[in-house]
């Protein structure tokens, strides 16, 4: 649906950076952003209620923990701290942690987030299998 609604710019990039300011902060980004696999979200600011944690961040790795029974806070990394990258792999996941992610995002959606954009880091990682060697040792 997102790829085929001519209102969206649907080829805008969204880097780590980027998103990262829109974590919520009143006076310079009360709009509140977070991203789930490839896509950017905006939550509304009622009917749609996250943690703070996932504001201003990409959750996929988050969302594996939980699923895995992990620590979250603990092995949760920042995009400013060392071993953000690469992002998970969605291909290397399991269907199940697929399913998982993929019921997120879907309950996001169906609590009034819009897609605006797309996480370039998302993108890059999935397809570049040279990093760490080829090997995504999150996934094992």
């Amino acid at each position: 649906e997102f790829h085929n609604d001519d209102d969206k710019d649907n080829n805008k990039l969204w880097t780590a950076e980027e998103l990262a300011k829109y974590d919520g902060t009143p006076t310079k980004f009360p709009v509140v952003h977070t991203s789930v696999m490839e896509y950017v979200l905006q939550i509304p600011s009622e009917g749609c209620w996250i943690f703070s944690s996932w504001k201003g961040h990409n959750v996929m790795r988050r969302n594996l923990l939980q699923f895995r029974g992990k620590i979250l806070d603990t092995n949760d990394i920042r995009y400013d701290q060392p071993g953000y990258r690469p992002i998970p792999k969605f291909n290397d996941c399991t269907e199940e942690e697929r399913e998982y992610l993929l019921q997120n995002l879907e309950t996001l959606l169906h609590r009034g987030s819009n897609i605006v954009g797309r996480f370039k880091p998302y993108l890059d990682d999935q397809k570049d299998n040279n990093l760490l060697d080829g090997e995504n040792t999150f996934a094992k």
